[in-house]
């Protein structure tokens, strides 16, 4: 009786970290001195084992390919993104919006480059995210992306 009550002790508690284990994610964070003055965290979502650099530009990779690299703007850069992008005749408007407190447009440029302008929110800082992979990489990259104005 007793071997049968351990052995069902011992299922439920594998069972309980294997559950525990299936919702995990993980991920990695830096935080810049930018030359406005700044300081803005990176967070990288490296769940499925992408990778983020600590150095400019920051580089998001996986499986040791190189798939995104960003660098930091002036805030007022921003508007000036969005403006060629609604002038140059082979930049194509995909998405703009807000994501975690920040204003972003995504374009691609002559169906070749996939990039992102982003908007820091409670910052003088932007982010320039380039992708020559295609809009579904680019895409995933951002979304596994967070920036913050740190305090």
């Amino acid at each position: 009786m007793k071997d049968w009550k351990r052995k069902t002790v011992l299922l439920l508690s594998l069972l309980c970290i294997l559950l525990t284990a299936a919702g995990c994610t993980t991920s990695m964070s830096y935080t810049f001195s930018v030359d406005t003055g700044d300081s803005i965290k990176v967070t990288l979502d490296t769940t499925d084992q992408y990778k983020i650099t600590s150095s400019l530009p920051i580089t998001i990779s996986h499986d040791g390919e190189t798939l995104s690299q960003g660098t930091f703007i002036l805030g007022e850069a921003y508007a000036e993104y969005q403006s060629v992008v609604d002038s140059d005749e082979k930049a194509r408007l995909i998405d703009s919006g807000t994501k975690d407190g920040n204003e972003y447009i995504f374009w691609s440029y002559d169906d070749q480059e996939y990039n992102y302008a982003i908007s820091i929110g409670h910052s003088n800082t932007g982010f320039l995210l380039s992708n020559p992979i295609s809009e579904e990489s680019a895409k995933d990259c951002f979304q596994r992306l967070t920036l913050s104005a740190e305090d």
